[in-house]
Order: structure tokens, then sequence, then C-alpha cells
């Protein structure tokens, strides 16, 4: 490979690496930002909040039109479960990319 073809590859690597890391970036905010909201969604999955209104839903006692996922317990298991696989994913990315592997 000539060294121009080297330089061009390289070059669109490096943009296309700096263009990641500021997408990554803006979406690590948003999910810092996100933190306290999902912390509170945790407490209350676990509260006894969480069970009289799972109790008033399925004893129909909430508007029909009302979206309530939030009271299935797959929907709010899942989620937290997602979230813990990616935090595992995120710390093995940080490692290799300490590591420069």
């Amino acid at each position: 490979m000539d060294k121009i073809k080297r330089i061009e590859k390289m070059e669109k690597i490096m943009d296309k690496s700096a263009d990641i890391f500021n997408e990554l970036n803006a979406v690590l905010d948003k999910l810092c930002e996100n933190l306290p909201d999902y912390k509170k969604l945790d407490q209350y999955y676990s509260s006894q909040d969480w069970f009289s209104d799972a109790e008033d839903s399925n004893n129909n006692l909430l508007p029909e039109d009302l979206k309530c996922g939030v009271l299935s317990e797959d929907g709010a298991y899942n989620l937290f479960g997602e979230n813990h696989e990616l935090a595992i994913r995120m710390v093995e990315i940080a490692a290799k990319m300490l590591r420069r592997e």
C-alpha cells in the first residue's frame, strides 16, 4: 500500500472513531442525566405503591387507556436485566480501550 492510500485509510478511521466517540459521549450524558429517574423506577418497582398500583390494574380499577407497562413484572424485570448487562458490557469495553486491545 502506498503512503497516500495508507494516510487516507487512517484518516477515515480517525474520522469514524471521532464521530463514534462524540455519539457515545452524547448518549453517556443522557444516561447520566437519567440515572436519578431510573433509580426512582427501581425504588418504585419494589415499593408498596407498585404492589397497590398493580393490584388496582389487575382489578380493572384504572382507566382503560392508561399506559401501565410499568405494572407488568416482566417489563421492569427485563429493563433492570438489560441495565445490568449493559453496565457489564460498558466495563468490558472500557477495559479493552484502556488496554488498547
